[in-house]
């Protein structure tokens, strides 16, 4: 029997129906990380938020492969958490250059050095020696942590990070995850957080204000000259 040949509304009809399914889960990934954003600028009030955003962890600190490393070691400092996985192709390079490059505007104008901390969301092929590599790319002072499947999902739920694997290959697959960066002061508060949209020269800018204003009101904490 010939094979019958799709005519030009069966292939219409076919394009349609992807162009339809791309809008769609286009419009899902929006509207979520929509609503994500919101709920983090609801709990964004000095009250609320730090009870919301943010708490308890503990995972391994990848420049040796075995320390602790919790909740406990941002306190003292500024500090800039971007959750994200060392296989992204794209998102998250770009993020974390950007943080990086934002910790060295803040350091020339205020003198202040940020923490910068990469959280890992794909514990199962992200060990160690991958994250430490990884973050030695972007900056010096980036620290990666990993850990066990139920330590990074602790870490996640804290700060309201959303990630999902997008298919069931175990080693070929991306994460889908909320794209965003949070600021964190030096008592480990929740103070701030930057997304996609936000440039180098904005997360700068507001991490600078940030200083500024826990400076005036924590007469105990020194801003350095810039060198």
């Amino acid at each position: 029997m010939p094979v019958q040949q799709r005519g030009p509304r069966a292939a219409g009809g076919f394009a349609a129906t992807c162009a339809l399914a791309a809008g769609t889960l286009y419009w899902y990934k929006t509207e979520r990380e929509r609503i994500l954003r919101q709920r983090i600028e609801k709990s964004g009030g000095k009250t609320v938020g730090k009870a919301l955003i943010g708490g308890p962890f503990e995972l391994v600190d990848s420049r040796d492969g075995k320390t602790p490393f919790s909740d406990r070691d941002l306190l003292g400092e500024f500090s800039l958490l971007y959750f994200g996985f060392t296989h992204c192709p794209d998102i998250c390079p770009d993020e974390l250059e950007k943080i990086c490059e934002a910790a060295n505007l803040v350091e020339r104008q205020v003198g202040v050095k940020v923490q910068l901390v990469f959280i890992t969301i794909d514990p199962q092929r992200d060990h160690a020696k991958q994250v430490k590599a990884y973050c030695e790319e972007f900056h010096p002072r980036l620290i990666g942590l990993t850990g066990n499947e139920e330590a990074v999902a602790r870490a996640c739920r804290a700060y309201r990070v959303y990630h999902h694997r997008t298919n069931d290959d175990p080693k070929d697959y991306l994460v889908d995850h909320s794209i965003i960066t949070y600021c964190l002061d030096p008592q480990g508060s929740f103070l701030a957080f930057y997304g996609k949209n936000s440039t180098k020269e904005d997360v700068a800018k507001s991490l600078v204000e940030l200083i500024q204003a826990y400076a005036k009101d924590h007469p105990e904490y020194t801003v350095p000259k810039p060198a």
